[in-house]
């Protein structure tokens, strides 16, 4: 077998070039290797030993570099290594470094720019190479850092801005350094383009580290105390890749980090935010800081030389500033938290983290997380924007929506929404074209609500509150259309896009505000449940509520609603708004107050008020609404309009003003309300009917209402109310709504004070013109079946009346009525009629029989108290009218059938004809805002034929008070033919002639008529304010023949006299007195009081107990002042007798009669005393009174005073006084023994007791010692038989209890004298004395009588005396004892 060898292989040529690469590699590094020896002992052999040498050209080479001037003072090389390293202590310094001092740079104009007491620096193998330095590094230097009026920055006068090329290679050479230091640096900063003051920032520190694709830097300083705290800023960049091989400088015009990426990060422990604002160009974002301190940290995301993201951590206090050039400031309390923002060419990215502040205005932003993310139009591709949100609060957002950046009518609508409440898990898209974003974009369609665009949202929202928009008023319609609804207090779930959505509902507590439905907007909701729809198809818009369920404290119901945009071809409004609404509404209950509450505002503000004011209390049942068409149309009431627009409710009690005040003026009564209304409410359109009504009126709850019905047939235009209605019950009550309504007014008040007894009908119905109130109309009337009717206090009392009455806006009438009238039977008729004046007036005529028991009772006043004079019955014939209130009566009658008892002349029998005229009518009136007001009127009432009339009384009186007042008038009675009593300008005057008259018969009457007796106290100061007094005359003129007053008849009586208030004055001429009286009448708490000056005066004995009589009445009793030149008092004359005394009141003591003057004068004798008569001091005021006198009796004649006194022969002869006070218990006039006490001192002289009967002067009796002679046979004969002769009598004595007793009475005498003590009793007319007789009297007795007895000492001491000073005497001195009666003393002589 052939085999052939193997081919031999071709040497492969890769192995040789490796090995050509690796030769040429290691040749290449030995060479750096030696050049870096090289290099390295250049250094310490060259460079190092003469670095000082090479200080010019350093500074020639500093200067090229920089651009500037440089002088370097020295140069000190440190080439040692650590002397405690090892070996390197043998071995020198691989990097050494040199001390540069003394450093200045210059700017162009020479100047020093820079100082540099130091500079370090060190250089390598490297850093030669790159003949740069391996680290320089400066100490404490003070930097000077401008920016220019043309935006450039320089350093030491170097300029690092950049773009210029002669500036550059300074910047490529900073940047080309390994480490730039600065430690303790200061560097004033200086802001020549914003023209801010210099900063210093001292204690500045700052590394600068760079290699080819890497920068670093970290500056830490401390700025001024009130720009904030020690802040550091530090950044780290990297260079593309591509300059790698490219100088480290930029192209022209760029700076060198123009290309630059990496971060940048700021750390602000304390920074016054404010204070950055200058240095900070924020304008190209519209933001301007203006305040704010606190905590700010950044970092920055810078790409390409361009910043691309940011995040800030902010904590800040106060901070405030404005977004956009027009925008007003947001001030912000407190802010926290992280802001991130990214943007690039597509668009942006927003987002929060926990970022929490409180507005100035108080509200907080609570920190949740939000996220807002929008790409830009992209040819065919829509703008994008998505929004998620959690925890947003919606006030919070409102609030400094003002102050952000948004769309105008973005801002707009929140403002006008002003939204509260917290938003969560918000998710918002929309697509198409945004805004600008800026605070002075215009608002477009857009800007609106992006309709126009895709847009979808969900979302849940708690506490939600929207506000109502302002309801549009369109003048066309004549009211509002409706505003946009807010809500408060809702929770919401939503979900929806630009085809429609749904939401569902829920309020609890809260209110719906629809503005421009009801009149107040706002309805509050304490519950609210519904599902909400809506559709949107191009410009149609479809919503639904299907059900709604709401409850309040007024309400519950249901609803149901549809609402839908109009067709603008095909609408009234040529808009698809308002829109077209069909709803349902079913009300449970309701109250009736708040109804008008939920009437709309379309039905017009008259409807809405007649309704708010009408209903005043009360419930609704079921109430059901109905609502359909289009809403331009509401309440449909036109006639092309189509639609319904219906309310029904049940009224249950409620009650119902169908007037209300204001369609009244104020002055105008109101018409009585309707109480506990049943029945049925329709609100039709237009059109309000309230029907088939039960009820009471307001005021009278005793009448019912039934069949009533109220209407409006068109409440907007030109509204009429119609009330019609049937009332039974008690007439009072309808009385009572007569009085209460206008009614009043059209009846010319007649009813004001009427009043009717028993069941009545009322039938009534009302037209009142809403707009015009003055054209009212009403008619109705009222049946009586049997009523007792009394039109006024003063009109008669109609009894028993049956007829009807008809009343309208111009009065009543009564067609034909019977009734029972002053005790008989009355037919009358009348009603309102015109005056020839042309003023309504009422009159009534009727004829009757009257008795005078019914008159009695008739209320007719002084005519009624005059019927109690009478007896029996008459015919009569009457005419009642009424005037300004008060009744005018005409009342005419023979009285043929009634007796009258009026004292006489004025009495009749029943047969007798007296013709009786009596009127009373209203003379004057006066008009005021409540009408006519009757002044005065005319009282008139005469007797017998008017010709010759018995009596005449006519009286013009004054009626604006409670009770008529006399203003005037004339009394005629008894008056000749021809004779009359003319009407005087004021005051009563009267004319009396009759041949009796008997003043106290007319004084019963008097009283009886009036209840006031005229002699008893009046009730004020003057006697004219008393009404009844006032019918009295003030100027009197009578005559008689025969006068009975006080119970005594003065004959041939002539009195002129005059009244003045309470006080009369007469001239009086009769047989039995004669001059001039003054009497006053008592007046409160002041007495009576009586001045006379008489002539002569006729008492009869009857007279003392008049006067008893009216002493009992200690009030009634008179102040006296009467003088009287001939008394004479029971045929007895006194001769002049004067007499002065007061009725006095004490303030809380009783009353006390003071007798301040009693004189009597006669020509034996004259009388004086004074005294008083009241209750004694200490005692109650029940006691009885007490009568004390202190008295003085002048006689010149005690015989002739006897005998003038009836006492005749009793004395003969004696003259002296007798003084004393006596008191006893009863009134002056009546003296009382047993009470009688006192004391009086007797001195008589000259006289003679003469021999009397002991019955006769009882006990003058016992001082003449008649009976001595006949019970002793004395030889005393001679002495007092015929009576004892004295020269004097003399003595005292004192009285208690009616008991005389003296111990020193002595009786001298020619032949004897008589010394006397012992008791006398008064009232019981006993005595016990001891006489003692002394009967031949010689010089020494007599001078011894003659002396007065002291009574102190006593008759028994002075008789001792005697006897022992004339023993002589003594024998002949008889001593007697004188006991038992006046009438028949006992005599006893007492032995010795």
């Amino acid at each position: 077998m052939n085999q052939n060898p193997a081919p031999v292989a071709n040497t492969p040529r890769i192995p040789r070039t490796l090995s050509m690469a690796a030769r040429l590699l290691l040749w290449a590094v030995l060479a750096v290797w030696g050049l870096f020896a090289l290099t390295l002992g250049a250094i310490h052999l060259v460079i190092v030993p003469r670095i000082d040498e090479a200080r010019p050209a350093l500074e020639r080479w500093a200067g090229q570099t920089l651009g500037v001037p440089v002088k370097v003072g020295a140069i000190q090389a440190e080439t040692e290594s650590n002397p405690t390293e090892g070996f390197s202590r043998y071995l020198p310094a691989l990097v050494p470094s040199f001390a540069l001092r003394d450093v200045r740079l210059y700017d162009p104009a020479g100047r020093e720019a820079l100082h540099l007491p130091q500079v370090d620096i060190a250089i390598s193998v490297r850093s030669l190479w790159r003949l740069g330095f391996e680290r320089l590094a400066i100490d404490s230097p003070t930097l000077d850092v401008r920016r220019t009026t043309d935006n450039r920055f320089e350093v030491a006068g170097l300029d690092f801005s950049g773009p210029a090329d002669e500036d550059s290679q300074v910047a490529d050479w900073f940047f080309s350094q390994t480490e730039f230091v600065i430690r303790r640096g200061t560097v004033r900063w200086t802001d020549d383009l914003k023209q801010q003051p210099p900063v210093a920032l001292s204690d500045l520190s700052l590394v600068v580290r760079n290699s080819r694709r890497s920068h670093a830097f970290q500056i830490d300083a401390t700025p001024p105390p009130e720009r904030g705290e020690r802040f550091s800023l530090r950044g780290r960049f990297r260079q593309p890749l591509l300059d790698l091989g490219m100088a480290v400088g930029a192209s022209a015009g760029e700076p060198p980090w123009h290309n630059w990426s990496g971060e940048l990060f700021a750390d602000f422990a304390r920074v016054d935010v404010g204070q950055l604002q200058p240095y900070l160009d924020l304008t190209s974002w519209g933001v301007t800081l203006r305040s704010g301190e606190g905590r700010l940290r950044a970092w920055t995301d810078v790409k390409q030389g361009q910043p691309v993201s940011a995040t800030v951590d902010v904590s800040l206090k106060q901070f405030a500033t404005t977004l956009g050039p027009k925008l007003p400031e947001l001030a912000i309390d407190t802010l926290n938290g992280r802001v991130s923002a990214a943007w690039n060419a597509d668009g942006f990215d927003v987002t929060s983290d926990n970022l929490q502040f409180r507005t100035a205005e108080g509200l907080d932003w609570p920190g949740g997380a939000l996220r807002l993310k929008h790409q830009r139009a992209q040819g065919a591709q829509a703008a994008s924007t998505d929004l998620s949100a959690d925890r947003l609060e919606l006030a919070a957002l409102a609030t400094i929506a003002t102050r952000l950046p948004l769309p105008d009518a973005s801002r707009a609508l929140l403002l006008k929404l002003d939204p509260e409440g917290r938003m969560e898990g918000l998710k918002v898209n929309w697509q198409g074209p945004a805004t600008s974003g800026e605070g002075t974009a215009e608002a477009t369609p857009a800007a609106e609500g992006w309709q126009t665009y895709r847009y979808k949202a969900t979302g849940r929202v708690s506490g939600l509150a929207l506000a109502g928009g302002e309801p549009r008023i369109e003048p066309s319609l004549g009211h509002v259309l409706p505003g946009r609804p807010g809500i408060r207090g809702a929770q919401v779930e939503f979900d929806l896009n630009q085809d429609g959505g749904r939401a569902s509902i829920q309020v609890k507590q809260g209110a719906l505000d629809l503005p421009g439905v009801f009149e107040e907007s706002l309805v509050s909701l304490n519950r609210l449940d519904t599902e909400a729809r809506w559709r949107i198809q191009g410009e149609r818009i479809e919503a639904w509520l299907d059900p709604l369920q709401l409850a309040n404290d007024d309400t519950e119901g249901t609803v149901s609603a549809h609402w839908s945009t109009s067709d603008p071809a095909t609408s009234a409004s040529k808009s698809r708004f308002p829109g077209v609404l069909d709803l349902n509404a079913r009300l449970t209950r309701g109250a009736a107050n708040r109804v008008h509450r939920y009437l709309p505002i379309a039905i017009g503000p008259l409807a809405q008020r007649y309704v708010r004011e009408s209903v005043l209390g009360g419930a609704v049942g079921t109430v059901d609404f109905r609502i359909r068409g289009d809403l331009w149309d509401m309440p449909f009431n036109h006639p092309d309009a189509k639609g319904e627009f219906r309310i029904a409710a049940q009224l249950k009690g409620v009650d119902f003003a169908y007037v209300p005040s204001y369609l009244q003026n104020g002055s105008d009564a109101a018409w009585p309300a309707l109480k506990g209304v049943s029945g049925q409410l329709l609100l039709d359109r237009a059109s309000l009917k309230l029907t088939q009504l039960q009820a009471t009126l307001d005021g009278s709850p005793g009448v019912g209402l039934s069949q009533a019905e109220a209407s409006i047939a068109d409440l907007i235009n030109d509204p009429l109310l119609k009330v019609s209605a049937k009332a039974q019950g008690p007439a009072t009550g309808m009385l009572d709504f007569v009085r209460a309504s206008p009614v009043n007014y059209f009846t010319g008040r007649a009813l004001q004070r009427s009043t009717i007894s028993g069941p009545a009908q009322l039938q009534f119905q009302l037209q009142l013109p809403l707009h015009r109130i003055d054209q009212t109309a009403v008619q109705g009337s009222v049946s009586f079946t049997g009523n007792d009717v009394h039109i006024n206090p003063e009109a008669p009392r109609l009894q028993n009346t049956v007829g009807q009455l008809t009343f309208s806006e111009h009065g009543f009438n009564i067609p034909g009525a019977k009734a029972q009238i002053y005790g008989g039977a009355l037919q009358f008729k009348g009603g309102m009629a015109p005056s020839p004046q042309g003023i309504s007036r009422i009159q009534f005529t009727g004829q009757g029989t009257a008795t005078a028991d019914g008159l009695r009772d008739g209320g007719l006043g002084l005519v009624s108290r005059l019927s109690a004079q009478a007896s029996g019955s008459a015919d009569y014939q009457a005419e009642l009218g009424f005037r300004a209130g008060l009744p005018e009566i005409t009342v005419t009658s023979d009285l043929k059938g009634m007796a009258v008892a009026l004292p006489a002349p004025l009495n009749k029998a029943a047969g007798a004809v007296l013709p009786l005229h009596y009127q009373n009518k209203v003379l004057t009136a006066a008009t005021d805002v409540t009408g006519e007001v009757a002044r005065t009127d005319r009282f008139f009432l005469q007797l017998g034929q008017p010709a010759l009339p018995v009596a005449t009384l006519d009286y013009e009186r004054d009626v604006l008070g409670v009770e008529p007042r006399v203003l005037r008038g004339s009394i005629a009675a008894g008056l000749a033919t021809g004779e009359t009593v003319a009407m005087p300008a004021q005051g009563v005057q009267a004319n009396i002639r009759f041949s009796e008259i008997d003043t106290d018969a007319w004084d019963r009457v008097f009283s009886e008529l009036t209840g006031v007796d005229p002699r008893e106290v009046v009730t004020s100061p003057a006697g004219a304010d008393d009404i009844s007094l006032g019918y009295l005359p003030t100027s009197l003129a009578v005559r008689a023949q025969q006068l009975l007053f006080g119970g005594r008849t003065f004959n041939n009586v002539v009195v002129g006299g005059s009244r003045e208030g309470n006080q009369w004055r007469a001239n009086i001429d009769a047989e039995q007195l004669n001059g001039y009286l003054e009497y006053r009448q008592p007046s409160g708490n002041a007495p009576g009081n009586i001045y006379a000056r008489l002539a002569k005066l006729n008492l009869a004995a009857s007279a003392k107990s008049d006067v008893e009589e009216m002493l009992q009445q200690p009030k009634s009793m008179p102040s006296l002042d009467i003088e009287v030149n001939d008394f004479t008092l029971a045929g007895r004359n006194l001769g002049y007798v004067a007499i002065q005394a007061q009725n006095q009141n004490k303030a809380g003591q009783p009353r006390e009669w003071q007798l301040t003057k009693l004189n009597l004068r006669v020509p034996e004798a004259r009388f004086n005393a004074i005294g008083h008569w009241a209750i004694s001091p200490g005692s109650g005021a029940g006691s009885a009174r007490r009568t004390a006198l202190q008295i003085e009796l002048d006689v010149r004649d005690a015989g002739g005073l006897l005998t003038r006194f009836g006492h005749v022969g009793t004395v003969r002869g004696g003259e002296g006084t007798i003084r004393g006070t006596i008191g006893w218990e009863g009134s002056p006039m009546s003296l009382d023994y047993g009470s009688l006490s006192g004391q009086l001192n007797a001195n008589v002289r000259n006289g003679q007791f003469l021999k009397v009967e002991p019955g006769a002067t009882k006990l003058l009796s016992v001082l003449s010692l008649q009976s001595l002679p006949r019970r002793l046979v004395l030889d005393f004969r001679d002495v007092f038989s015929e009576g004892f002769a004295f020269d004097f009598v003399r003595g005292d004595a004192t009285i208690e209890q009616g008991v005389a007793k003296t111990n020193n009475l002595q009786m001298k005498g020619v032949n004897a004298a008589v010394l006397m003590e012992g008791s006398a009793d008064i009232g019981r007319e006993q005595q016990d004395l001891k006489v003692v007789v002394v009967p031949e009297i010689n010089a020494g007795t007599a001078a011894l009588i003659a002396t007065a007895i002291n009574p102190a000492v006593g008759l028994g001491t002075f008789i001792a005396q005697f006897l022992l000073g004339q023993p002589l005497q003594s024998a002949a001195t008889q001593e007697f004892r004188v006991t038992g009666g006046w009438a028949d003393p006992q005599v006893k002589k007492v032995e010795r």
